[in-house]
């Protein structure tokens, strides 16, 4: 048995290339009711029936953990939707009041399923459909598919800011592709400011791995550190325009984690032509990132730098709605309310003072959500997926040192990770299929299998290895 060879064009690594693409243009809002779910999501069933025909046993055994905790989300969200006997559905906890409706509104008890709103769990079963897709699709990739998924990643975050560029320059109805949106801000692809600063945010860290990725001249090598710099520079007053606190505080993580990713060069062969002491194209380039960053700020709207500047309210109101979320999800513990079942349930708990002409769709932390419609057989996937990260980023950042490409990708999807759960204790990214799909990736770079132990496999990664530490 040999290490097989690169296979840009095998049928796994197009179909996921293909799903990927599908999914940033259409799943870039959260609601249930955008029209482009009619595509994305029978898209993601097909591809996830494509992905399980494909895949082999040995593939799912070298992510077992992996495909145990996504397997667990899923089953606790079927569990949710299994009809029980009337003497057994009232007595779980926080169903006194829909019991007593059913008690004056029924002729006879009837079955219900735990959820207290089963079309909003059936949504989020759907919804699980397109993480499921592309985990099923990426393990399938041969080493080098895996690392290429960083282009494709960063060429999405690129369209995304190009778009929001636009809308920040010339706003207009035609630029935005969500009926409900921040039609103050440039939200790119997607229909939230703080999802689109989110992304970019991650793009830092993946500019970083990309500079730091082996490269066989110094050119090369120049090239890609330039690139990165001046990409990062035009970044951060692209995060700016989005007008969130929540993508500074991500892009800051993101930039603090530039020293843990890059890595200098080993040896590389020597530059083709005699060095010179000034080379004037990185001053010209340089000054037109300087220019760029200029302009982008200046011709950015007003709005988007006003809202940085204020007292917070939005913060505040999200924090005074935490409280009864907690409350509510003691109510219904330890089984939950049911997955997706959010906005009804609060709307139920919802103390007076909170009350607005507005509903509330999220917790705006997910966690907190997670704690109120899942119970404890969601804190317990947590807290296992929580601890695997742990084990998993230890691993990766141990060697600190080495520039081994499957630490480096190993060691980008942990930041990735990192960086969505701290969004995610303020906001709910994960249930962006564009951003989900993202997550779902840094999984699979941050649990990269371990080697196979036939010893032709072993001694072809080994030497592999150390040609690139």
């Amino acid at each position: 048995m040999t290490v097989p060879d690169k296979k840009w064009g095998s049928l796994p690594y197009w179909a996921l290339l293909i799903f990927l693409t599908i999914t940033f243009l259409t799943g870039g809002a959260s609601r249930s009711d955008v029209q482009s779910l009619v595509i994305l999501r029978p898209a993601a069933v097909l591809f996830l029936a494509y992905g399980l025909w494909n895949m082999q046993w040995q593939q799912a055994m070298s992510h077992r953990l992996v495909f145990i905790l996504a397997l667990g989300t899923v089953l606790v969200t079927l569990a949710h939707l299994v009809p029980l006997p009337p003497t057994i559905w009232e007595q779980l906890p926080g169903r006194e009041l829909a019991a007593e409706i059913s008690r004056l509104t029924l002729k006879e008890p009837v079955w219900r399923p735990i959820s207290l709103v089963p079309p909003a769990t059936w949504n989020a079963f759907y919804a699980l459909m397109i993480p499921m897709a592309v985990l099923i699709m990426a393990i399938q990739l041969e080493r080098e598919q895996k690392f290429s998924l960083l282009f494709v990643l960063m060429g999405f975050a690129i369209v995304t800011a190009v778009v929001g560029f636009g809308q920040s320059i010339a706003p207009g109805d035609p630029l935005y592709l969500y009926r409900i949106t921040n039609e103050d801000s440039a939200v790119g692809l997607f229909a939230n400011r703080n999802h689109q600063a989110v992304l970019l945010a991650m793009l830092i860290p993946m500019l970083a791995i990309y500079a730091a990725t082996a490269a066989d001249s110094v050119e090369k090598i120049r090239f890609r550190i330039l690139l990165s710099i001046g990409g990062g520079m035009i970044i951060i007053p692209l995060i700016l325009v989005t007008g969130s606190r929540a993508g500074l505080l991500v892009g800051a993580i993101g930039i603090l984690s530039i020293p843990l990713l890059y890595r200098k060069h080993g040896n590389v062969k020597p530059p083709k032509r005699k060095a010179v002491k000034t080379d004037f194209r990185y001053f010209i380039g340089f000054g037109a990132v300087i220019a760029l960053v200029l302009i982008t700020i200046l011709m950015a709207r007003g709005q988007a730098f006003e809202r940085m500047a204020e007292s917070g309210n939005t913060e505040e109101f999200r924090f005074r709605m935490w409280q009864p979320v907690i409350q509510a999800a003691w109510t219904y513990f330890p089984i939950g309310s049911g997955a997706g079942t959010f906005v009804e349930v609060y709307q139920v708990h919802e103390p007076k003072d909170l009350l607005s002409i507005y509903y509330v769709n999220h917790a705006h932390n997910d966690f907190l959500e997670m704690l109120l419609t899942t119970g404890l057989p969601g804190v317990l996937l947590t807290f296992v997926g929580a601890a695997a990260y742990v084990r998993a980023a230890w691993a990766a950042f141990q060697s600190y040192k080495s520039r081994n490409r499957e630490k480096l990708y190993a060691r980008l999807g942990a930041v990735l990770i990192f960086m969505l759960m701290i969004a995610s204790a303020a906001d709910y990214p994960l249930r962006v299929p564009a951003l989900v799909s993202i997550f779902v990736v840094a999984v699979v770079w941050l649990a990269y299998p371990k080697m196979d132990s036939s010893p032709n496999v072993t001694n072809a990664r080994r030497s592999i290895e150390r040609s690139e530490t």
